[in-house]
């Protein structure tokens, strides 16, 4: 059932999707003090490999050391230059492309070609600046903020179900998809809160029925909200059965967890995938996802057949799905930029409203006057 019954306020206003002013305080005050999904474990399996990726304008260098994670800054100390540019590899020592600077495991200097050339040395003061790294089952998690909370904090209560959701045996990381868009980066959040928009954006997949209140229950929290969608159509049981032969236990459920500001995990009985939104100017939003299919505890030929043939028609469906949502964003975002309308939010989009509040509430920012009642300042909590 829906938290709420009645029509709520739209709370951000048009200008708070496209300004630098709004993205440069959203950078600040929401983003770097997050934990941030950057990438699965399983991308970088060996000792030596490495992947490379710009988060909010600051190149990072992830990095695998003897099976532990660590993110530096891709820059060296030396001269400023990219440690490398490649967007993932393999590297025995973590070296610098241009003098071949080498760094240990701490981002002190291991290494320097001709050392006698920099006496007195001072090791400690020309390290690699580094970033906290820590893991929810498969899924890899980067902070630049020393003072957030661990990991387990952040993305409790949901942390051991999504450890449960993105761990072997059980799932595999099967696809790695990042693309570029033309709107805010609320604005596919936002689309992936709400199920009002199914029926129109996505009839070859739901028809013409929205999904039923009495099958869904909304959380709405302050640092997240949430969605479990009780699954009974005939391809979600189809789907159980076949998790069940793999080795797992149906749950017979569709959940969407987004934890504020920009992770958003989904899990299914047969296909799981992390979200995440990373801004990369006012308009325009880099999304990474990675996808996990069920691979079960069972061995065996036929098994793997089951769990591959699982695994591809999910996939196709899911992306049909967001490739759908894809092409709605850019008309979005034109929209907000020139709409005078003050906005209107449904129950069945009571998460959008929550998510709005918390951006409200963070940044401090005081909501319009209610067109309804002008008078009225009060935002229903």
């Amino acid at each position: 059932m829906f938290v709420h019954q009645h029509v709520l306020r739209y709370l951000l206003r048009p200008e708070h999707y496209c300004t630098q002013r709004q993205h440069d305080l959203e950078l600040e005050q929401l983003f770097l003090p997050a934990w941030h999904f950057i990438a699965a474990k399983s991308e970088l399996s060996g000792d030596g490999d490495f992947l490379t990726l710009e988060l909010f304008g600051r190149p990072l260098l992830l990095r695998n050391s003897g099976g532990r994670f660590l993110a530096f800054e891709n820059i060296c100390s030396h001269r400023h230059c990219l440690l490398t540019d490649a967007a993932a590899g393999h590297q025995p020592k973590l070296r610098c492309q241009y003098h071949g600077w080498e760094f240990d495991d701490d981002g002190r200097t291991a290494k320097i070609p001709e050392a006698k050339c920099f006496r007195p040395w001072d090791r400690d003061n020309s390290r690699l600046n580094s970033f906290r790294v820590e893991a929810c089952g498969d899924l890899l998690f980067v902070c630049m903020d020393s003072s957030t909370p661990p990991l387990r904090e952040w993305l409790s209560p949901f942390f051991e179900e999504t450890e449960r959701a993105f761990a072997a045996p059980m799932w595999k990381m099967t696809h790695v998809w990042e693309y570029d868009c033309e709107s805010n980066w609320k604005v596919p959040v936002e689309n992936t809160l709400e199920s009002y928009h199914v029926t129109a954006l996505h009839q070859k997949f739901f028809g013409d029925q929205l999904p039923a209140e009495k099958n869904m229950t909304h959380l709405l929290h302050h640092r997240y909200t949430g969605l479990n969608f009780d699954a009974n159509s005939r391809m979600e049981k189809l789907q159980a059965r076949l998790k069940q032969w793999l080795g797992g236990k149906p749950e017979f459920q569709y959940l969407h967890r987004h934890i504020h500001p920009n992770t958003v995990l989904v899990s299914t009985d047969t296909i799981n995938y992390v979200l995440m939104y990373v801004p990369t100017s006012p308009t325009t939003v880099r999304i990474r996802m990675r996808f996990f299919a069920v691979r079960g505890t069972r061995r065996g030929p036929l098994a793997s057949l089951i769990a591959w043939l699982a695994w591809r028609f999910a996939k196709a469906k899911t992306l049909q799905v967001h490739n759908e949502d894809l092409d709605i964003y850019a008309s979005q975002q034109k929209g907000l930029e020139r709409s005078r309308h003050p906005g209107v939010i449904g129950s069945r989009e009571e998460r959008i409203y929550a998510f709005q509040k918390y951006i409200m509430d963070a940044l401090g920012l005081t909501p319009s006057p209610d067109p309804a009642n002008p008078a009225a300042q009060r935002v229903v909590s």
